[in-house]
């Protein structure tokens, strides 16, 4: 926020930017509204009066229940900061008050009081002494996100080796802040892996505060940053130019997106750890959302002169991670190129599965399905068994299940060394219905990074007879919407897996790519996954779900609960539209 002398005495006032989102903002935290001004609730407010319902001409840009918590919290401001001349006119709202759960009081005597020393301390004046509303809110945020750091992060490393798959904590769900596989991201940060020495964060959406604040948390405040990203909530410009490199990403085709949820951490020792998510850099993402994490084991330096082509796996896991990255052709990256040349990945025994946009021969199967179709051929024994898929969104796919579904994609997930002499594999997809968002933890607003259409399902209304509900009682998730992405071939008796696959990449022909009559394949999104394989990880055949005298090796935890559910008769898919 600026800080401007105004002409009524001198008295000090504060001028805000206003927010980009503009009526579509979704947010619902007073932080927000304390930092960005919001012109159309300001004026909705005025037209309020002395009424107590929005007018019913207003046409929302966000659910009606977004839009009330949201004039709550402008209108408090405005009351206990003056900021609208006419805002003591503005009664009580009971359509406001009791609709909302949300109570906000701006702390009492915080105000950073300017001095004229213009010296910086953490974003304020030296003279602050960490009291004003800024300071004591992030040190609140801190207090509150080391509270949900319940076992060491050296414990859960051990604990999730050597599959390394984390689901996040869910702030409703106290169970998973014991969880020895939930991480939050501050945890991401944790000493235990290393002194931070820079990082590179690839995204999809960004909200920057957010982000650094994650950073703040644990001591790593403006340390060098490459951000990657489709869309951010605020214009980056030069502000932040003395530790912020920034790259806004746009993909050729409008129906594709820069969708990569991906992060590097390169420590002090010039050691590097890689993390592939499903989660977008925005808080609520990382609140009460299922969501699938990565985290590679440690990449020390190679020595000095070694071979350039030195330091890979058995999975080419380098090799690929460097050729998705140089995808970009982007000189902000070259540095980072530079540095996962110089690190030993052998310890990383996943395969790294990666879209970018374009039109991909089939001889080179570097992209979506093509990759993904050639390393099961290669890898994977079965020849029974269905596959799952559990996405967060649904593309066009087209007029039938032979169209794209159960055509290309089913091909590809059951995929083998082993031919089938059996009828084609079932393919079941778990996709959440409306009474399960229903249920959430946030009720309708959970369901916002659902953004499955209704538009797109009149095309399709074949899809329910594949759809499952989500269940996640064994993980303490049935309430937190998944915005997770995954993909496994199960067993005839439900008690091992062939693969398992962790990714950015929705069911979309846009994130998987689209076959042509030509063979080569046509790809529109850039995304980002890990194909987890037993024979390589385990020396076996399978990953265990359960522990008996049937299966051996280590259990393997899905995020969701079997059997699943298929939809009943009066279920039906959760759609956006349900919020607009």
């Amino acid at each position: 926020m600026d800080i401007s002398t105004s002409n009524d005495g001198g008295k000090a006032k504060r001028s805000k930017m206003e927010c980009n989102f503009g009526e579509r903002c979704y947010r619902k935290k007073p932080e927000h509204f304390e930092e960005y001004s919001h012109s159309h609730l300001n004026e909705l407010l005025k037209q309020m009066g002395e009424g107590n319902k929005i007018p019913p001409s207003y046409k929302n840009k966000v659910s009606q229940q977004t839009l009330i918590e949201q004039l709550e919290i402008v209108r408090k401001f405005s009351k206990s900061k003056n900021q609208f001349t006419d805002s003591s006119k503005v009664p009580d709202h009971p359509t406001l008050e009791s609709s909302s759960s949300l109570r906000y009081s701006p702390p009492k005597n915080l105000e950073n009081k300017e001095t004229g020393n213009k010296q910086k301390n953490n974003g304020c004046t030296k003279d602050c002494q960490r009291n004003c509303v800024k300071c004591k809110m992030l040190e609140n945020y801190k207090q509150d996100a080391l509270k949900k750091m319940k076992v060491p992060v050296k414990l859960k490393m051990e604990e999730a080796h050597p599959y390394n798959i984390f689901l996040t904590t869910v702030k409703d769900s106290p169970r998973t802040h014991e969880e020895l596989t939930s991480i939050s991201f501050p945890e991401l940060l944790d000493p235990y892996f290393g002194e931070l020495e820079s990082s590179l964060q690839i995204n999809f959406m960004v909200e920057l505060g957010f982000l650094l604040a994650q950073y703040g948390i644990m001591g790593n405040k403006c340390k060098p940053l490459t951000l990657l990203y489709g869309q951010c909530d605020i214009e980056l410009g030069d502000k932040f130019k003395h530790f912020l490199t920034h790259v806004k990403v746009v993909p050729p085709s409008s129906f594709g997106s820069h969708h990569t949820k991906m992060m590097v951490f390169c420590y002090k020792d010039k050691s590097v750890r890689i993390v592939v998510s499903t989660a977008n850099l925005v808080e609520e993402d990382w609140l009460n959302r299922t969501q699938g994490l990565w985290i590679s084991p440690k990449c020390p330096p190679l020595p000095p002169n070694s071979d350039t082509g030195t330091g890979d796996s058995i999975t080419n896991f380098k090799r690929d991670i460097l050729q998705y990255l140089s995808s970009y052709k982007l000189p902000e990256l070259q540095p980072w190129l530079e540095t996962l040349r110089a690190v030993n990945m052998s310890a990383v025994k996943v395969f790294f599965i990666a879209s970018v946009p374009g039109t991909h021969t089939t001889y080179r199967n570097d992209w979506g399905q093509l990759k993904m179709s050639k390393i099961l051929s290669e890898q994977i024994v079965a020849n029974d068994g269905k596959v799952i898929a559990q996405c967060s969104s649904i593309g066009s796919l087209g007029p039938n299940p032979s169209s794209w579904l159960q055509g290309d994609m089913l091909s590809v997930f059951s995929s083998s060394k082993r031919k089938s002499i059996s009828s084609t594999p079932n393919m079941l997809l778990i996709y959440p219905s409306f009474t399960c968002i229903s249920k959430s933890y946030d009720g309708l607003l959970g369901g916002g990074c659902l953004p499955y259409s209704k538009k797109t399902h009149a095309k399709q209304e074949w899809l329910v007879s594949y759809l499952c509900d989500w269940y996640s009682d064994k993980r303490h998730r049935t309430r937190a919407p998944p915005h997770i992405k995954s993909y496994c071939r199960l067993s005839p008796d439900e008690k091992k897996i062939y693969y398992f696959v962790l990714t950015s990449a929705n069911m979309s022909k846009a994130a998987w790519g689209q076959r042509a009559k030509s063979g080569s394949l046509n790809i529109l999104s850039y995304e980002a996954g890990v194909l987890l394989v037993p024979q390589i990880l385990i020396g076996q055949d399978y990953f265990p779900l359960v522990n008996d005298n049937d299966t051996t090796g280590k259990v393997f935890s899905l995020p969701y609960d079997l059997p699943v559910v298929p939809y009943s008769y009066s279920d039906v898919p959760w759609f956006i539209d349900n919020l607009m």
